[in-house]
């Protein structure tokens, strides 16, 4: 019996032996074949295949996924150019999304698709339905539209109803936030590289070979981008960690967590900094100025209001510091006559006033900026840049389409100041949510003069902020549910 078990045993490593002989085969003669890409996606089917199934036994672990592949992905692009981000970033989350139907057959750990049912989830829908509309405008482009709605409208909703379905509980939303820290943290380590080391070779094709220099290495100084698509993606998107961390730190109870978000909040403020991008600063100033009026903490808000008191005189009226070159450039927000670019953005604005005041309806998703001459080659707004989010939405959706885009943003910050003033009663998440508002709130701002609510990185950790605020209340039950327990044990 044993030699029996003995030669089934060695018959079974044979065939492995054989399987791996022929799987490696196959890889290097699709490689040889078709290239690198090809061989590397065929490699990484196995890999895929068991990120399926732990997606399907757990579909938090494989929104996780998206969450991590989503902060790296632009900067994948630079070593990869030919990689999808896009499709690739459709799939992942179309997996997410099909682990929980299977997750459906399971008979524990069952997850409701009703706790997708609130008000910002209807609100996405609304926007998305309006997008779709969209395509009846004249000079709308199918394609076009099927290119730019993933980010303006339809990562919306699919995000928004991951989140409400997926994060179930509180420990749910602290892993999130622990992983966003560590991947902030990634980021800056990323840019202080990029300071201290120089850039690698992909980086610098990017720059000098397609020309990025231009807006990046300039007479101020030198703008990083660490791994994000640009250094303006890269200074706000780093801002609105820093607020979030900077406030939920001070709404943190456990010392260790307490650092861990205060030194995230630090490094995130200095990779703004050395991004050079003057529009992020408004995300800490609108953020902390924020946090000093929903705090209501009487201390917190002399000691906000002076930091920030500070900051701004220390900009607006002193020249301290002008030999620095990051501070040249964050100075200069704050004299907007003698900005020259700024005088720029608002001429491009009145010549879009002028045309778009016939176009109530916007000219269409994905027919703005310079991708519109890929469909419309001689269009007027293709020659204009919007360098601003609302001005984006104003001209591809019309003025329907930005006042409905408004009343969204704006409806969340709002709720959730009604939440953290009057409604939520644990400390630890009020600060989590103050946190989560004030630094939306600042990307809102700050958005006037960049292109990046729906870019990756930021978008989709705007979208899972904006659910986390509106879903908060089901944590706030959980833990005062916990806390009564705990009474009662100890009791």
């Amino acid at each position: 019996m044993e030699l029996f078990k003995n030669i089934l045993g060695s018959l079974g490593r044979l065939w492995l032996g054989i399987l791996l002989i022929i799987v490696v085969s196959v890889i290097l003669f699709i490689t040889f074949k078709f290239g690198y890409i090809a061989g590397a996606a065929i490699a990484l089917i196995p890999f895929g295949l068991i990120f399926l199934v732990v997606f399907i036994n757990n579909p938090f672990w494989g929104f996780i996924a998206v969450f991590i592949a989503n902060y790296y992905i632009q900067g994948l692009t630079r070593y990869i150019p030919s990689l999808p981000s896009g499709i690739l970033m459709d799939g992942l989350l179309g997996i997410t999304i099909v682990s929980i139907i299977l997750h459906q057959f399971k008979t524990r750990y069952r997850y409701s698709w009703k706790s997708a049912y609130n008000v910002l989830t209807l609100m996405a829908f609304i926007w998305l339905l309006y997008c779709v509309f969209l395509l009846l405008v004249p000079d709308a482009s199918p394609l076009g539209w099927a290119t730019a709605a993933r980010g303006i409208g339809i990562y919306f909703i699919v995000i928004t109803v991951l989140v409400s379905v997926l994060v179930k509980d509180f420990k749910d939303l602290h892993t999130i936030l622990n992983i966003w820290a560590v991947l902030s943290l990634t980021a800056v380590l990323k840019a202080l590289i990029q300071q201290y080391l120089g850039f690698d070779s992909a980086e610098s094709r990017w720059l000098y070979v397609e020309g990025a220099s231009r807006t990046h290495i300039i007479y101020s100084g030198i703008r990083y981008f660490s791994f994000f698509s640009d250094a303006a993606n890269f200074g706000s998107g780093i801002a609105l960690s820093g607020v979030v961390f900077g406030i939920a730190a001070l709404g943190e109870k456990r010392l260790g967590y307490k650092i861990f978000y205060a030194v995230t909040c630090l490094a995130s403020m200095y990779g703004m900094i050395i991004s050079g991008t003057r529009g992020s600063l408004m995300v800490p100033f609108v953020g902390f100025t924020l946090y000093t009026i929903l705090s209501k903490r009487f201390k917190s808000t002399i000691l906000a209001t002076f930091a920030i008191l500070s900051v701004f005189v220390f900009l607006k009226y002193t020249n301290y510091g002008q030999g620095n070159s990051y501070v040249r450039r964050m100075r200069s927000i704050f004299n907007a006559t003698e900005d020259a670019s700024l005088q720029v953005r608002m001429a491009n604005q009145d010549k879009l006033r002028v045309y778009m005041a016939e176009r109530h309806f916007g000219v269409g998703i994905g027919m703005s900026r310079g991708r519109a001459e890929t469909y419309q080659p001689n269009a007027f707004v293709s020659k204009i840049p919007s360098d601003s989010w609302y001005v984006l939405i104003w001209v591809e959706t019309g003025i329907v389409g930005l006042i409905l885009h408004l009343l969204i943003l704006l409806s969340v910050p709002a709720y959730g100041a009604y939440l953290i003033l009057f409604k939520l009663r644990d400390p630890t998440l009020r600060g989590i949510v103050s946190a989560m508002v004030c630094g939306i709130s600042g990307l809102y701002v700050s958005s006037y003069t960049i292109e990046i609510l729906g870019q990756f990185p930021t978008g989709f950790i705007l979208y899972t902020c904006m659910t986390v605020i509106f879903i908060s209340p089901k944590f706030d039950r959980e833990l005062q549910e916990k806390n009564l327990k705990l009474e009662a044990n100890n009791g």
